[in-house]
């Protein structure tokens, strides 16, 4: 799904074009090579042609850059609903820690291809991510807050 950097910066363009189009929210997410995980506030019946609209010319354009055709996964997205601010912040550390679990780096700040980054304060948030919603659970943006977040996210 993602080759390279070149893809990743072309997914997240497309990706910040969709949520300002669909008002959607975007709190947390993470490239990795083959999928990404996303944590967003979608307003009612907007997912799917979101979805359709990030996905499917995102496909077009990586085939066509390498010459090939066909659909990039097997399946379709998938979706669930955060049932609560505990279930949130445990997708949050999910998403954070993709990378780490992967065994692509060592700890979640070195994978520059997710918004943890922005949201732990270590230096400037992807645009289209809204770093604040998530922080304000931590206590907000002084360094005592951001260290318990960190140490929620690293600390697992």
């Amino acid at each position: 799904m993602f080759a390279d950097n070149v893809d990743r910066a072309h997914f997240c363009r497309r990706l910040a074009s969709v949520i300002a189009d669909a008002r959607w929210q975007c709190r947390a997410f993470c490239l990795m090579t083959t999928h990404y995980h996303l944590l967003m506030d979608v307003p009612a019946n907007t997912l799917q042609p979101g979805m359709q609209r990030l996905n499917g010319p995102y496909a077009q354009g990586f085939n066509r850059r390498r010459g090939r055709s066909g659909h990039l996964r097997g399946d379709r997205y998938a979706a669930a609903p955060v049932e609560s601010v505990g279930h949130m912040l445990r997708a949050f550390r999910y998403i954070a820690r993709n990378p780490v679990e992967a065994g692509l780096c060592s700890s979640p700040v070195d994978w520059l291809w997710s918004s943890y980054r922005g949201a732990a304060g270590l230096d400037g948030a992807f645009a289209f991510v809204n770093d604040a919603s998530l922080r304000e659970y931590f206590g907000g943006d002084s360094a005592e807050s951001l260290r318990v977040l960190r140490g929620f996210v690293e600390d697992s």
